[in-house]
Protein backbone atom coordinates (compact mmCIF):
# COMPACT_ATOMS: atom_id res chain seq x y z
CA UNK A 1 0.00 0.00 0.00
CA UNK A 2 2.63 2.38 0.52
CA UNK A 3 4.19 1.82 -2.56
CA UNK A 4 0.85 2.58 -4.36
CA UNK A 5 0.36 5.91 -2.09
CA UNK A 6 3.79 7.14 -3.01
CA UNK A 7 3.80 6.28 -6.93
CA UNK A 8 0.26 7.99 -7.17
CA UNK A 9 1.80 11.28 -5.36
CA UNK A 10 4.76 11.14 -7.67
CA UNK A 11 2.78 10.71 -11.06
CA UNK A 12 0.68 13.73 -9.56
CA UNK A 13 3.81 15.63 -8.75
CA UNK A 14 5.17 15.13 -12.41
CA UNK A 15 2.49 15.99 -13.95
CA UNK A 16 1.49 19.25 -12.44
CA UNK A 17 4.86 19.98 -12.83
CA UNK A 18 4.33 19.53 -16.31
CA UNK A 19 0.90 21.40 -16.23
CA UNK A 20 2.84 24.35 -14.95
CA UNK A 21 5.49 24.30 -16.78
CA UNK A 22 3.36 24.71 -20.25
CA UNK A 23 1.15 27.00 -18.33
CA UNK A 24 4.02 29.45 -17.77
CA UNK A 25 5.75 28.41 -21.11
CA UNK A 26 2.15 29.58 -23.04
CA UNK A 27 1.47 32.89 -21.29
CA UNK A 28 5.17 34.07 -22.04
CA UNK A 29 4.54 33.16 -25.86
CA UNK A 30 1.00 35.09 -25.70
CA UNK A 31 3.04 38.24 -24.50
CA UNK A 32 5.67 37.36 -27.45
CA UNK A 33 2.91 37.18 -29.46
CA UNK A 34 1.08 40.42 -28.88
CA UNK A 35 4.27 42.08 -29.13
CA UNK A 36 5.09 40.80 -32.53
CA UNK A 37 1.25 42.11 -33.32
CA UNK A 38 1.60 45.15 -32.00
CA UNK A 39 4.81 45.55 -33.76
CA UNK A 40 3.35 45.11 -37.32
CA UNK A 41 -0.52 46.41 -36.75
CA UNK A 42 0.14 49.17 -34.57
CA UNK A 43 -1.57 49.41 -31.08
CA UNK A 44 -5.13 48.76 -32.76
CA UNK A 45 -4.70 45.22 -32.93
CA UNK A 46 -3.81 43.34 -29.39
CA UNK A 47 -4.54 40.47 -27.34
CA UNK A 48 -6.48 40.65 -24.21
CA UNK A 49 -3.57 39.31 -21.51
CA UNK A 50 -6.43 38.53 -18.92
CA UNK A 51 -8.94 36.89 -21.18
CA UNK A 52 -6.11 34.98 -22.16
CA UNK A 53 -5.04 33.84 -18.87
CA UNK A 54 -8.37 33.25 -17.60
CA UNK A 55 -9.17 30.96 -20.70
CA UNK A 56 -5.38 29.13 -20.23
CA UNK A 57 -6.03 28.91 -16.35
CA UNK A 58 -9.64 27.45 -17.14
CA UNK A 59 -7.78 24.59 -18.75
CA UNK A 60 -5.01 24.25 -16.25
CA UNK A 61 -7.54 23.65 -13.58
CA UNK A 62 -9.70 21.23 -14.86
CA UNK A 63 -6.53 19.38 -16.23
CA UNK A 64 -5.14 18.91 -12.88
CA UNK A 65 -8.54 18.85 -10.86
CA UNK A 66 -9.14 15.76 -13.32
CA UNK A 67 -5.76 14.24 -12.74
CA UNK A 68 -6.43 14.72 -8.87
CA UNK A 69 -9.90 13.17 -8.99
CA UNK A 70 -8.58 10.37 -11.00
CA UNK A 71 -5.60 9.46 -8.65
CA UNK A 72 -7.98 9.68 -5.86
CA UNK A 73 -10.59 7.34 -6.99
CA UNK A 74 -7.60 4.75 -8.47
CA UNK A 75 -6.32 4.86 -4.78
CA UNK A 76 -9.12 4.68 -2.66
CA UNK A 77 -10.41 1.71 -5.22
CA UNK A 78 -7.08 -0.34 -4.76
CA UNK A 79 -5.61 0.69 -1.10
CA UNK A 80 -7.07 3.19 1.02
CA UNK A 81 -5.15 4.71 3.73
CA UNK A 82 -7.47 3.58 6.36
CA UNK A 83 -6.28 -0.35 6.12
CA UNK A 84 -2.56 0.52 5.97
CA UNK A 85 -2.90 -0.59 9.62
CA UNK A 86 -5.14 -3.36 9.97
CA UNK A 87 -2.59 -6.18 9.52
CA UNK A 88 -5.10 -7.69 6.92
CA UNK A 89 -3.73 -10.69 4.63
CA UNK A 90 -2.68 -9.16 1.53
CA UNK A 91 -2.03 -10.70 -1.43
CA UNK A 92 -1.08 -8.00 -3.19
CA UNK A 93 2.11 -8.05 -2.13
CA UNK A 94 5.45 -5.25 -3.09
CA UNK A 95 7.16 -6.71 -6.13
CA UNK A 96 10.29 -6.03 -3.35
CA UNK A 97 8.30 -8.47 -1.00
CA UNK A 98 7.64 -11.19 -3.59
CA UNK A 99 11.01 -11.31 -4.52
CA UNK A 100 12.59 -11.92 -0.97
CA UNK A 101 9.87 -14.37 -0.35
CA UNK A 102 10.70 -16.84 -3.26
CA UNK A 103 14.66 -16.15 -2.18
CA UNK A 104 13.60 -17.83 0.74
CA UNK A 105 11.51 -20.37 -0.17
CA UNK A 106 14.44 -21.17 -2.66
CA UNK A 107 16.77 -21.73 0.24
CA UNK A 108 14.61 -23.43 2.07
CA UNK A 109 14.75 -26.17 -1.17
CA UNK A 110 18.59 -25.85 -0.73
CA UNK A 111 18.93 -26.17 2.95
CA UNK A 112 16.00 -28.19 4.57
CA UNK A 113 15.64 -28.20 8.37
CA UNK A 114 18.26 -24.81 8.50
CA UNK A 115 16.59 -22.96 11.05
CA UNK A 116 18.21 -19.48 9.68
CA UNK A 117 16.88 -20.15 6.51
CA UNK A 118 13.07 -21.24 8.03
CA UNK A 119 13.50 -18.00 10.29
CA UNK A 120 14.09 -15.67 7.61
CA UNK A 121 11.54 -17.12 5.36
CA UNK A 122 8.73 -16.95 8.43
CA UNK A 123 9.94 -13.14 8.79
CA UNK A 124 9.33 -12.50 4.70
CA UNK A 125 5.95 -14.50 5.14
CA UNK A 126 5.23 -12.29 7.90
CA UNK A 127 6.11 -8.91 6.38
CA UNK A 128 3.54 -9.58 3.31
CA UNK A 129 0.86 -10.41 5.81
CA UNK A 130 0.70 -14.07 4.84
CA UNK A 131 0.58 -15.41 8.44
CA UNK A 132 -0.86 -18.82 7.61
CA UNK A 133 2.22 -19.87 5.75
CA UNK A 134 4.33 -17.98 8.53
CA UNK A 135 2.83 -20.11 10.78
CA UNK A 136 3.64 -23.26 8.80
CA UNK A 137 6.99 -22.30 8.31
CA UNK A 138 7.20 -21.57 12.15
CA UNK A 139 6.18 -25.10 13.13
CA UNK A 140 8.77 -26.39 10.38
CA UNK A 141 11.38 -24.77 12.65
CA UNK A 142 10.12 -26.37 15.98
CA UNK A 143 9.82 -29.50 14.69
CA UNK A 144 13.57 -29.48 14.46
CA UNK A 145 14.08 -27.18 17.18
CA UNK A 146 11.41 -26.94 19.60
CA UNK A 147 13.40 -23.97 22.30
CA UNK A 148 13.92 -21.52 19.60
CA UNK A 149 12.46 -18.88 21.64
CA UNK A 150 12.30 -16.40 18.70
CA UNK A 151 10.42 -18.53 16.01
CA UNK A 152 7.86 -19.14 19.06
CA UNK A 153 7.19 -15.01 19.67
CA UNK A 154 6.81 -15.23 15.72
CA UNK A 155 4.45 -18.08 15.69
CA UNK A 156 2.25 -15.94 18.22
CA UNK A 157 2.79 -12.93 16.92
CA UNK A 158 1.70 -14.49 13.45
CA UNK A 159 -1.35 -16.05 15.50
CA UNK A 160 -2.26 -12.82 16.61
CA UNK A 161 -2.61 -10.74 13.14
CA UNK A 162 -4.06 -14.24 11.55
CA UNK A 163 -7.05 -14.07 13.96
CA UNK A 164 -7.50 -10.15 13.44
CA UNK A 165 -5.72 -9.30 17.01
CA UNK A 166 -7.04 -11.81 18.82
CA UNK A 167 -4.89 -13.65 21.79
CA UNK A 168 -7.31 -16.60 22.31
CA UNK A 169 -6.12 -19.65 23.90
CA UNK A 170 -3.73 -21.09 21.48
CA UNK A 171 -1.76 -17.91 21.38
CA UNK A 172 -1.77 -17.40 25.42
CA UNK A 173 0.24 -20.89 25.15
CA UNK A 174 2.88 -20.00 22.17
CA UNK A 175 3.55 -16.83 24.69
CA UNK A 176 3.42 -18.65 27.92
CA UNK A 177 5.92 -21.43 26.16
CA UNK A 178 8.29 -18.59 24.90
CA UNK A 179 8.74 -16.54 28.11
CA UNK A 180 9.35 -19.27 30.12
CA UNK A 181 12.22 -20.26 27.90
CA UNK A 182 13.04 -16.77 27.17
CA UNK A 183 11.74 -13.82 30.10
CA UNK A 184 12.80 -11.16 27.75
CA UNK A 185 11.58 -12.57 23.65
CA UNK A 186 11.64 -9.59 21.64
CA UNK A 187 8.26 -10.63 19.30
CA UNK A 188 6.83 -11.75 22.37
CA UNK A 189 6.53 -8.64 24.42
CA UNK A 190 6.59 -6.48 21.65
CA UNK A 191 3.39 -8.85 20.92
CA UNK A 192 2.50 -8.52 24.72
CA UNK A 193 3.20 -4.40 24.99
CA UNK A 194 1.36 -3.57 21.34
CA UNK A 195 -2.05 -5.71 22.27
CA UNK A 196 -1.81 -3.40 25.74
CA UNK A 197 -1.55 -0.55 24.14
CA UNK A 198 -4.32 -0.73 21.61
CA UNK A 199 -6.64 -1.73 24.38
CA UNK A 200 -5.94 1.59 26.25
CA UNK A 201 -3.94 -0.26 28.91
CA UNK A 202 -0.92 1.66 28.97
CA UNK A 203 0.61 0.29 31.81
CA UNK A 204 1.13 -2.58 30.86
CA UNK A 205 2.15 -2.01 27.45
CA UNK A 206 5.01 -0.10 29.59
CA UNK A 207 6.15 -2.62 31.59
CA UNK A 208 6.54 -5.30 28.38
CA UNK A 209 8.70 -2.30 26.76
CA UNK A 210 10.60 -1.79 29.77
CA UNK A 211 11.24 -5.78 29.29
CA UNK A 212 12.11 -5.54 26.34
CA UNK A 213 14.83 -3.06 27.29
CA UNK A 214 16.28 -5.69 29.99
CA UNK A 215 16.93 -8.18 26.52
CA UNK A 216 20.84 -8.19 25.77
CA UNK A 217 20.54 -10.86 23.28
CA UNK A 218 17.87 -9.71 20.33
CA UNK A 219 18.70 -6.80 18.55
CA UNK A 220 16.48 -3.88 18.12
CA UNK A 221 15.23 -0.51 17.85
CA UNK A 222 15.88 1.01 21.80
CA UNK A 223 15.32 4.46 20.48
CA UNK A 224 11.54 3.18 19.13
CA UNK A 225 10.93 1.48 22.31
CA UNK A 226 12.12 4.35 24.96
CA UNK A 227 9.94 6.46 22.34
CA UNK A 228 7.04 4.19 22.95
CA UNK A 229 7.36 4.74 26.34
CA UNK A 230 7.50 8.31 27.57
CA UNK A 231 4.17 8.53 24.57
CA UNK A 232 1.98 5.70 26.80
CA UNK A 233 3.27 7.58 30.11
CA UNK A 234 1.88 10.75 28.41
CA UNK A 235 -1.26 9.05 28.00
CA UNK A 236 -1.16 8.07 31.69
CA UNK A 237 -0.67 11.02 32.62
CA UNK A 238 -3.81 12.64 30.90
CA UNK A 239 -5.68 9.83 32.11
CA UNK A 240 -5.15 9.93 35.35
CA UNK A 241 -6.38 13.61 36.47
CA UNK A 242 -9.86 12.30 34.35
CA UNK A 243 -10.24 9.66 36.62
CA UNK A 244 -9.50 11.21 39.88
CA UNK A 245 -12.49 13.90 38.83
Amino acid sequence: MNTLLISISLIIFCLLALLYCHHYRYGNEVLSLEKEVEHFFGSNINIEPIAVKQNNNYYFGSIGLFIISVSALLYLTIGSYEKLDSAQVDYNIDYLLVADINKGQKLAEENPGDPVVLLGLAQSYIDGGLYSDAIATLDQLLAIDNQNTEALGLKATSMYYRDDRVINMDTSLVIARALTLHHEELNTRLLLANDAYLKGNYQKAISNWEIVLTNKKQMFNRDAINYAIEKSKGFLMQIKPAAAH
